[in-house]
């Protein structure tokens, strides 16, 4: 019996997904949990597993191809059925499975079209081009063959670099002819010349809820110099003899997280219903990815060890970068940090990141006269700044919690205990 396979939910209230690609063939077995596609939400590229096992019978888009969520992509039939033999049957109501019509079952030709940017897959006898997915994207959009371009990526993968300088060599010169008359102006300005880069899905995500954010979340900023000569001994101390280094945001985490069980009115957020208090501390680390900002998920990082944030840090920022978060691993939190420090920025304003109440910015750490026991010496400062969400959180509140991360910052070991 024939079963439909649509487009799920994703990402938490998506409307669209992309498919960026099909990871099996008409006529090719799969089993239940297995991935059939690669789906791009607006964060990640995330594997699509299916709930019910068969025989793919038709892909019904193309890779590439941006799909309403609910919509089906492909026919699952039972061993030994054909599409013309189907005989569809209702399906759980909670997965992407829903009965195929015969009318779904006729949605595109039996046979796949040749392989281009945002063609399916290749037909027997062809091979498949390796490419990245944002390679994908980037051809489909204007209308290239990925056949056409060779790849400078490992076994010759098509990157997203690949494709736009295949892009730019492709153009047409201008064509030339008798400059335009104008008027003399007292000052003539040239326009440079520039290169579009398409939007991706999360660029325009980010671009969104920043934007919203800034301007519908009343925001207020409470500073704070931190001195963290204490910080470097003991960072010193205990990776001393480590394979893998505790870094300084480890500590900036973790003291973030405590903070957060010491002054609970912090740790929430604004909802139209109310005031949410959370019981854990989930730190949303900003990382930098090709694509964009991302914040994959520290859960309850008031409850681990320095070592074990640095791990979950590592390994999260490393699937962030790659584009393989899980949904999980990066959608929730509740505080985030967001730390530039390592590009040599003193401080900076950071956007808070909706329905979140508050995120630290954190800096540079600098060699600067200090006042120490009535004495003037170098001492090493960094510089944080705290986004509040004033409708949730008061200014006494904001100054409160500030106050417990330095204190934790300026005597580690207090965060350790």
């Amino acid at each position: 019996m024939a079963y439909t396979l649509r487009m799920p939910e994703v990402a938490a209230n998506a409307t669209h997904a992309t498919l960026v690609s099909w990871t099996k063939r008409e006529g090719e077995s799969i089993d239940i949990g297995q991935s059939i596609a690669d789906v791009e939400t607006d964060k990640a590229v995330v594997e699509l597993p299916v709930e019910h096992g068969g025989v793919i019978g038709q892909l019904l888009v193309s890779n590439g191809t941006e799909v309403a969520v609910g919509a089906p992509i492909a026919i699952l039939l039972e061993p030994g059925e054909t599409l013309a033999q189907a005989n569809p049957v209702a399906s759980p109501a909670n997965t992407a499975h829903q009965p195929a019509t015969k009318a779904e079952s006729n949605v595109v030709p039996a046979h796949p079209a040749p392989l281009s940017a945002g063609g399916a897959l290749p037909a027997a006898g062809l091979q498949r081009v390796l490419s990245s997915p944002v390679a994908r994207l980037l051809a489909k959009e204007h209308g290239m063959d990925l056949r056409e371009i060779s790849g400078s990526g490992p076994r010759g993968r098509i990157t997203k670099n690949d494709v736009q300088q295949h892009l730019l060599a492709r153009e047409e010169p201008p064509i030339k002819g008798p400059a335009p008359t104008r008027a003399p102006t007292a000052l003539s300005i040239q326009a440079s010349s520039s290169t579009v880069i398409p939007l991706t899905s999360m660029r325009r995500t980010i671009a969104r809820r920043l934007s919203e954010s800034k301007s519908t979340v009343p925001h207020f900023y409470v500073r704070v110099k931190c001195q963290v000569d204490a910080l470097m001994a003991a960072r010193a101390q205990i990776n001393e003899g480590r394979d893998l280094a505790i870094s300084v945001n480890d500590f900036v985490i973790r003291a973030c997280a405590v903070a957060l069980t010491q002054e609970s009115a912090m740790n929430v957020s604004w909802r139209d219903e109310g005031v949410h208090q959370f019981d854990q501390a989930d730190i949303s680390m900003a990382v930098a990815t090709p694509n964009g900002l991302i914040t994959p998920i520290i859960h309850d990082a008031a409850s681990l060890s320095l070592s074990q944030i640095s791990q979950q840090a590592r390994a999260l920022a490393e699937l962030a970068r790659a584009g393989s978060l899980q949904p999980s691993q990066f959608q929730g939190g509740t505080f985030s940090v967001s730390n530039l420090g390592m590009y040599g920025v003193d401080e900076f304003d950071a956007i808070i990141n909706p329905p979140q109440a508050g995120i630290l910015a954190v800096g540079a750490i600098r060699a600067e006269p200090i006042v120490k026991e009535g004495e003037l010496t170098i001492g090493h400062v960094m510089q944080c700044v705290l986004s509040v969400d004033h409708r949730a959180v008061d200014g006494a509140v904001a100054a409160r919690w500030l106050s417990r991360f330095r204190t934790l910052i300026e005597s580690p070991f207090k965060m350790l205990a």
